[in-house]
């Protein structure tokens, strides 16, 4: 009989609706019920997927829509047509997000880097389910790198991916962990990926997508170790397979692409040499505004060029950030790689400090616009921070930039960063101030609130493996 393995994961929810994520082990087909009581008594089958096919690894979304905003449901997530049995309490559940543009307080978790190892692998997943009992969070932001396919050593499958079997086989260990697969059954997530879904710090070599490397010293590594040649080598198949694994498992569930890449009649990810779109999407939490960057897919390094998220990103972004400007006074740009924190030692230049043209070119953007209350949220860097920079607005007023940043969740802590920390050093910053590090597993959580309709107040506070308080900082002081 086909079981669900993976799931549930509730995805790409708004005020009306959700996405109910889940992976069989065979064909079948979602069949999601939903009522307000906590048994299930009063169920109703709000939403089916397309059949689970095996191009698409048996995985699927059944979307449930006409809800009520602000409202608690309890779901029931399977592959049976039949009504959920009462007595199988309890069930999990989730509470639809406000009505768009409605000024209401609210809480929301994130972090990044998820490599589970040892007997308490996955103990911060249990750590955030218990902070989401105590403070109401809405939702989690999961920023990269939910799977480590490079890894061999912790990735589930001994070697490093280089197929789609190998990469689905990794998502099921890590998405399989037990107090990753309970959290994520009740507090609906937001995902993106870095480089690890695919490989370490892998780019595109050019802008058609038809080679890609990684760095020269993985493949050395790779190479002592006597790992075969198709583990230091990344043919375009294999980021192929890796894209298509995503889309799978974190993509297939996200809101709608904001520009789309192409995906042919069975779901198939297909790398098409065109601009190509890329995975970034946006969402709304009342009176805030969220837009999900794609650093990766489109990311090119050359002696020809250096780019990061391709045109067609750079135009939905900018008229993103124009639209929101007076909209929302709160604006999340989501981005899986730090942008404020510049290393003057930073050898794999795999962040925006990378690609200082394109750092630069949204910089000036925020500036030249006038545009306020904007807070980045990343990861990546296996060292939590909080930087503040004041950018020289147009009308000769200084705009905060705020930068949160928490990682890793499970992960060695990056010791070297906070030693070569170096503020940026460009025409539009006029200052710029660190508030703390923490290095150490950890995750952070974002606090909105709205003491008056205009004045937000956001705070930034980052807790460690077991709950405690690491760091906390405040818009407002």
């Amino acid at each position: 009989m086909t079981r669900l393995i993976l799931g549930p994961i509730i995805g790409g929810i708004t005020s009306t609706g959700a996405n109910l994520w889940g992976r069989a082990d065979g064909p079948g087909q979602l069949h999601a019920w939903l009522g307000q009581k906590a048994d299930l008594s009063d169920a109703w089958l709000a939403g089916k997927s397309l059949p689970l096919a095996a191009e698409n690894s048996f995985a699927g979304v059944a979307p449930v829509a006409g809800l009520s905003p602000g409202t608690r449901y309890y779901y029931s997530l399977g592959l049976s047509g039949q009504p959920p049995n009462p007595a199988m309490t309890p069930y999990p559940d989730f509470t639809t997000f406000p009505q768009v543009g409605q000024r209401i307080s609210f809480a929301f978790a994130f972090g990044s880097c998820f490599r589970p190892e040892g007997a308490q692998a996955g103990q911060i997943f249990r750590t955030i389910g218990e902070r989401r009992q105590k403070d109401n969070l809405r939702f989690i932001l999961l920023l990269g790198d939910q799977i480590y396919a490079d890894d061999h050593r912790f990735n589930g499958i001994g070697k490093v991916a280089t197929s789609l079997a190998d990469y689905r086989a990794v998502y099921a260990y890590a998405f399989a962990q037990p107090s990753f697969r309970d959290l994520l059954a009740s507090l609906p997530a937001f995902m993106t990926l870095d480089d690890h879904e695919v490989d370490d710090d892998w780019t595109w070599t050019d802008r058609q997508r038809t080679m890609a490397q990684i760095p020269i010293w993985d493949q050395v590594i790779r190479r002592l170790q006597g790992r075969p040649r198709i583990e230091w080598q990344i043919p375009r198949q294999r980021v192929q397979d890796a894209l298509q694994a995503y889309w799978e498992h974190q993509g297939m569930h996200a809101p709608p692409f904001a520009l789309p890449p192409y995906l042919d009649s069975k779901d198939q990810y297909t790398l098409a040499a065109e601009d190509p779109g890329s995975l970034a999407y946006t969402f709304t939490f009342g009176a805030a505004a969220f837009f999900v960057l794609d650093t990766r897919t489109t990311r090119v390094k050359s002696r020809a060029e250096t780019s990061m998220l391709g045109e067609g990103q750079w135009k939905v972004l900018e008229k993103w950030l124009q639209a929101v400007k007076d909209a929302y006074p709160v604006k999340f740009l989501v981005t899986s790689c730090t942008l404020l924190f510049n290393m003057w030692l930073d050898i794999p230049r795999d962040r925006w400090s990378g690609f200082p043209v394109e750092r630069d070119r949204l910089l000036h953007f925020l500036a030249a616009h006038d545009i306020e209350g904007v807070y980045l949220l990343s990861g990546d860097l296996h060292n939590a921070h909080a930087i503040r920079a004041d950018l020289s607005g147009a009308q000769g007023r200084l705009l905060p930039l705020w930068e949160f940043c928490a990682s890793p969740f499970e992960q060695a802590p990056n010791w070297l960063s906070s030693h070569t920390y170096w503020p940026l050093r460009t025409e539009v910053v006029k200052r710029q101030q660190l508030f703390f590090g923490a290095r150490q597993h950890n995750f952070g959580v974002v606090r909105v609130e709205f003491p008056t309709p205009d004045s937000p107040r956001v705070r930034f506070e980052v807790y460690g493996g077991t709950g405690e308080l690491l760091g906390q900082v405040s818009n407002n002081g």
